[in-house]
């Protein structure tokens, strides 16, 4: 409503209605109309086809996990894609269905260790039964007693762990030729918290939930909310024309900005209120039905206000009076007088001392403004995703106002960093089309200015903005990242710094003979608890296990206590030495299992080189992180390229406004994407090098450009 009628308003239509004796009421007409058919499908959406599709579409993703559950295995990874069964596969075969080197640690039972080692494995997938079967070939089992590890509760916020390392008392060793297991495959949903599983009920389902919770308020709360939301949400698309029209008919300039950003501001009122209220639903302090239908009694009562006025075209009055107070108030300051003897020497030479760059200047000056926009726009629509997926956990936890305004001050300069290359391509586009639909390039060309002389500040800006982008995504982006995450644990859901934060069964490989199962970590005594070591030879089988319930870590080495150490001959014959406590001397350091690995996309491009230099003197496969390191040197030069491809665009495209602007750069970005991804995923599959993968787009866009750019007519 606010785009269509603001295009209305600003191309004085609405005022040419009115001349020819057309009401406003009249001109409301087809907007209840429309509002009527947008309710009409949104109610069959919200009632009918929703709860269907969403049905049909976890149906789908369910049965795509349970016959691909290989791509759950990853090389040299502790894969928990199958429940409380890890699994490690050293080699993975190109069918993936032949896997070489094989430790399965079954935790399914809390009470019993059980890991599993073997020489080879196959992955099994049964169409009819819908089974997926590991297959184990020429390895051994390894079962005994858990000692729980029974540390001591530090953050009440984390369960206890409830298991630990084997106990010294009974242990069994039983080698195989073949030994099959059955995977479970949980629902893609099953690892995410679902917080409004009624959501996915039918009108008939969310009925019988009310009726069943009939005597239970608190039980029955979110299933009365869901209903009413259902038949609230279409509704809202009637309220909200009732809102845009009025406000349509008075705007008379602003054009389509007003209206993006009019909207914006409905939109986000509209999801506060309806959030607020929903939660104060759900805390039994208002009824449902009042508190989902509030925001649409609201905003209905504001629209019908609005139109009123309208309609009597109401003018508030003082608004003259001000402009005459702020005029006067603006002549009352004292004008510097440098600035009154430049004007004076402008006025008497008849021209701008500093005018050899006007046009420059002037370039610069409208590429900016665009650029501005483009980031102001970016800004609040990362502001507005960003409250909409978090708003109602800070409903739920009420975080001071400072520690969410922090959070925004971290991660809005990552998300604009991300966004700097669309909004560099639509600021260059939205440039060139204005200057071509006023005729100055024309004229610039009339005057003798080539078309390579008019774009080289804006390329020049790009360079400029390609260093920037680059020092900050190599100084300031990781310390951002790293603050926004502290901001965002610490401050706002009350957590322990991630370097203190206890964390449960972490698995590591240290060397090709070692890995560490870690039932507790508490990173502030640096003790680790239910601490199993399992020595291996290059067949994969387990030669050595060390467990003890407890293991502190001081510079002198490591102290355990209460555990014992196997032998496993080749035989399979077992010689277990118990201990109370001991102190053992090891390569890995505290350090090793503290460290918090970053995102890829979190560090620099220093941390990230460090990091495969360590994966590859490990021997693990660093293809993928390769392209990833390259990646980042291209990423910025992307805002450069942008430019160098949007300037030839613009000039080859016939007038249009900005709509055929946004068009015109979707358009190239789509295309620079999806060219980008396909290399990289040729480089994954050993088709591309890495470096070349990396640079490609930039390097093919950079050749488009160039290549309209010399047949431009200058």
């Amino acid at each position: 409503m606010l785009l269509a009628g603001g295009r209305l308003a600003g191309d004085l239509e609405i005022i040419a209605f009115k001349a020819a004796g057309v009401s406003v009421f009249r001109l409301f007409r087809p907007v209840i109309l429309a509002g009527l058919v947008v309710t009409l499908v949104t109610a069959t959406l919200t009632l009918v086809i929703n709860p269907r599709a969403n049905a049909e579409f976890q149906r789908q993703l369910y049965e795509m996990l349970r016959t691909r559950a290989v791509s759950g295995l990853r090389e040299r990874v502790f894969s928990t894609s199958f429940g409380n069964v890890v699994i490690y596969v050293e080699e993975i075969s190109t069918s993936q269905v032949a896997l070489r080197g094989v430790l399965v640690s079954d935790e399914r039972d809390p009470k019993l260790t059980r890991i599993i080692t073997a020489h080879e494995g196959r992955l099994l997938t049964d169409e009819d039964t819908r089974r997926v079967t590991l297959r184990l070939l020429n390895g051994a089992v390894n079962e005994a007693d858990i000692a729980p590890a029974d540390p001591p509760q530090v953050d009440q916020s984390e369960p206890p762990p409830s298991g630990g390392a084997a106990s010294a008392a009974r242990y069994r060793y039983t080698q195989f030729s073949i030994y099959d297991m059955t995977l479970t495959v949980e629902s893609p949903l099953a690892g995410t918290k679902v917080d409004k599983p009624e959501k996915d009920l039918y009108l008939r389902d969310l009925r019988k939930r009310i009726r069943q919770f009939a005597h239970d308020a608190h039980g029955r709360a979110p299933y009365e909310v869901e209903w009413h939301k259902r038949f609230a949400l279409p509704v809202a698309a009637l309220i909200f024309g009732l809102v845009g029209f009025p406000l349509t008919v008075r705007s008379h300039r602003g054009g389509r900005s007003l209206a993006l950003v009019g909207s914006l501001v409905i939109l986000v009122a509209y999801y506060v209120l309806m959030t607020s209220f929903e939660g104060l639903a759900l805390r039994e302090q208002v009824v449902p039905w009042l508190a989902i239908w509030m925001p649409n009694l609201l905003f209905a009562t504001l629209g019908g206000v609005l139109l009123a006025v309208t309609v009597r075209e109401w003018r508030a009055r003082g608004i003259h009076f001000f402009w005459q107070a702020l005029h006067a108030l603006r002549g009352a300051v004292p004008e510097r007088p440098s600035l009154r003897r430049g004007r004076a020497r402008a006025l008497e030479s008849h021209e701008s001392p500093d005018s050899t760059h006007i046009i420059d200047r002037y370039l610069l000056r409208e590429h900016l403004t665009f650029v501005g926009i483009g980031l102001a726009v970016a800004g609040t629509l990362f502001v507005m995703v960003d409250l909409l997926q978090t708003l109602d956990r800070y409903l739920r936890i009420k975080p001071p106002m400072l520690y969410i305004l922090e959070h925004f001050v971290y991660r809005l300069p990552a998300a604009l960093n991300d966004a700097l290359p669309i909004v560099m391509l639509v600021a260059t586009v939205f440039l060139f089309l204005t200057i071509g639909r006023h005729h100055e390039l024309t004229a610039m060309k009339a005057a003798g200015i080539s078309v390579f002389r008019v774009a080289a500040p804006i390329i020049l800006l790009g360079l400029v903005v390609t260093m920037a982008a680059g020092l900050f995504q190599e100084l300031l982006l990781p310390v951002l990242n790293e603050r926004g995450e502290e901001v965002d644990r610490v401050k706002i859901r009350g957590q322990l710094p991630k370097h203190l934060q206890s964390r449960q069964r972490i698995w590591l490989r240290s060397s090709d003979t070692r890995f560490y199962r870690v039932e507790m970590l508490a990173p502030g005594t640096e003790d680790l608890y239910g601490v199993t070591v399992l020595e291996i030879d290059r067949d994969f089988r387990l030669t050595g296990r060390l467990d003890a319930r407890r293991a502190h870590w001081s510079p002198a080495g490591w102290d355990l206590s209460e555990g014992a150490y196997r032998h496993i001959g080749r035989e399979g014959a077992v010689q277990t030495v118990p201990f109370t406590s001991t102190a053992l001397e090891l390569s890995e350091k505290i350090e090793d299992f503290t460290q918090i690995q970053k995102p890829i996309t979190a560090m620099s491009y220093r941390e990230l080189s460090e990091y495969v230099a360590r994966l590859e003197a490990a021997g693990f496969r660093v293809k993928k992180y390769v392209v990833e390191l390259y990646s980042k040197l291209a990423f910025p030069f992307m805002n450069v390229i942008m430019v160098f491809v949007a300037i030839p665009f613009a000039l080859h495209t016939p007038r249009g406004g900005r709509l055929a602007g946004i068009s015109l750069a979707i358009a190239i970005m789509a295309a620079y994407l999806v060219v980008h991804y396909m290399a990289v995923a040729l480089a994954r599959a050993d088709l591309l090098p890495p470096l070349l993968a990396a640079w490609t787009a930039n390097v093919i866009f950079a050749g488009i450009g160039f290549s309209l750019f010399a047949r431009a007519r200058t």
